[in-house]
Protein backbone atom coordinates (compact mmCIF):
# COMPACT_ATOMS: atom_id res chain seq x y z
CA UNK A 1 0.00 0.00 0.00
CA UNK A 2 2.93 2.35 0.61
CA UNK A 3 3.93 2.36 -3.07
CA UNK A 4 0.34 2.97 -4.08
CA UNK A 5 0.10 6.00 -1.78
CA UNK A 6 3.34 7.39 -3.19
CA UNK A 7 1.75 7.23 -6.65
CA UNK A 8 -1.19 9.39 -5.48
CA UNK A 9 -3.62 6.49 -5.81
CA UNK A 10 -6.35 6.35 -3.19
CA UNK A 11 -7.03 2.81 -2.04
CA UNK A 12 -10.17 1.82 -0.17
CA UNK A 13 -10.94 -1.34 1.73
CA UNK A 14 -14.07 -3.24 0.84
CA UNK A 15 -16.02 -5.42 3.24
CA UNK A 16 -15.69 -9.05 2.18
CA UNK A 17 -19.42 -9.45 1.57
CA UNK A 18 -19.35 -6.56 -0.95
CA UNK A 19 -16.17 -7.56 -2.76
CA UNK A 20 -17.79 -9.91 -5.30
CA UNK A 21 -20.85 -7.74 -5.99
CA UNK A 22 -20.84 -7.01 -9.70
CA UNK A 23 -17.45 -8.62 -10.26
CA UNK A 24 -17.10 -9.92 -13.80
CA UNK A 25 -14.33 -11.31 -15.97
CA UNK A 26 -13.34 -9.70 -19.27
CA UNK A 27 -10.36 -9.55 -21.60
CA UNK A 28 -8.03 -6.63 -22.24
CA UNK A 29 -7.18 -5.48 -25.75
CA UNK A 30 -4.19 -7.83 -25.58
CA UNK A 31 -6.40 -10.79 -24.70
CA UNK A 32 -5.43 -11.00 -21.02
CA UNK A 33 -8.22 -12.02 -18.64
CA UNK A 34 -8.93 -9.51 -15.86
CA UNK A 35 -11.64 -8.99 -13.27
CA UNK A 36 -13.59 -5.73 -13.29
CA UNK A 37 -16.77 -4.41 -11.73
CA UNK A 38 -19.81 -4.16 -13.98
CA UNK A 39 -21.40 -0.82 -14.79
CA UNK A 40 -24.17 -1.30 -12.23
CA UNK A 41 -21.66 -1.73 -9.39
CA UNK A 42 -19.66 1.24 -10.65
CA UNK A 43 -22.76 3.45 -10.70
CA UNK A 44 -23.51 2.48 -7.10
CA UNK A 45 -19.91 3.05 -6.02
CA UNK A 46 -19.88 6.62 -7.29
CA UNK A 47 -22.83 7.39 -5.00
CA UNK A 48 -21.20 5.95 -1.89
CA UNK A 49 -19.88 8.33 0.72
CA UNK A 50 -16.19 7.77 0.00
CA UNK A 51 -16.63 8.80 -3.63
CA UNK A 52 -15.52 12.32 -4.51
CA UNK A 53 -17.36 12.49 -7.82
CA UNK A 54 -19.11 15.76 -8.66
CA UNK A 55 -22.89 15.89 -9.03
CA UNK A 56 -22.40 16.79 -12.69
CA UNK A 57 -20.33 13.66 -13.33
CA UNK A 58 -22.84 11.46 -11.49
CA UNK A 59 -25.71 12.89 -13.53
CA UNK A 60 -23.79 12.36 -16.75
CA UNK A 61 -23.04 8.73 -15.84
CA UNK A 62 -26.66 7.96 -14.96
CA UNK A 63 -27.94 9.68 -18.13
CA UNK A 64 -25.60 7.57 -20.25
CA UNK A 65 -26.72 4.41 -18.44
CA UNK A 66 -30.41 5.25 -18.88
CA UNK A 67 -29.86 5.44 -22.65
CA UNK A 68 -28.06 2.09 -22.89
CA UNK A 69 -29.90 -0.76 -24.58
CA UNK A 70 -28.39 -3.41 -22.32
CA UNK A 71 -29.04 -1.85 -18.93
CA UNK A 72 -29.96 -4.24 -16.13
CA UNK A 73 -32.15 -2.32 -13.70
CA UNK A 74 -32.79 -5.37 -11.53
CA UNK A 75 -29.05 -5.84 -10.94
CA UNK A 76 -28.59 -2.10 -10.40
CA UNK A 77 -31.26 -2.02 -7.68
CA UNK A 78 -30.04 -5.24 -6.04
CA UNK A 79 -26.48 -3.93 -5.76
CA UNK A 80 -27.77 -0.53 -4.63
CA UNK A 81 -29.74 -2.16 -1.80
CA UNK A 82 -26.73 -4.11 -0.60
CA UNK A 83 -24.47 -1.04 -0.73
CA UNK A 84 -27.19 1.08 0.94
CA UNK A 85 -27.50 3.63 -1.86
CA UNK A 86 -30.83 2.40 -3.21
CA UNK A 87 -32.68 5.66 -2.43
CA UNK A 88 -30.09 7.73 -4.29
CA UNK A 89 -30.10 5.34 -7.27
CA UNK A 90 -33.89 5.34 -7.39
CA UNK A 91 -33.96 9.16 -7.36
CA UNK A 92 -31.64 9.36 -10.37
CA UNK A 93 -33.35 6.60 -12.32
CA UNK A 94 -36.92 7.85 -11.68
CA UNK A 95 -36.02 11.21 -13.20
CA UNK A 96 -34.29 9.69 -16.22
CA UNK A 97 -36.67 6.88 -17.16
Amino acid sequence: VTNVKKSNVKAYRVVDEYYNLGLTKTNTENGNAIYVYNIERTLCDILRSHSKVSAEQVTKAYKAYSKMRRKDLFTLYEIAKKLKVDKKVRNYMEVLL
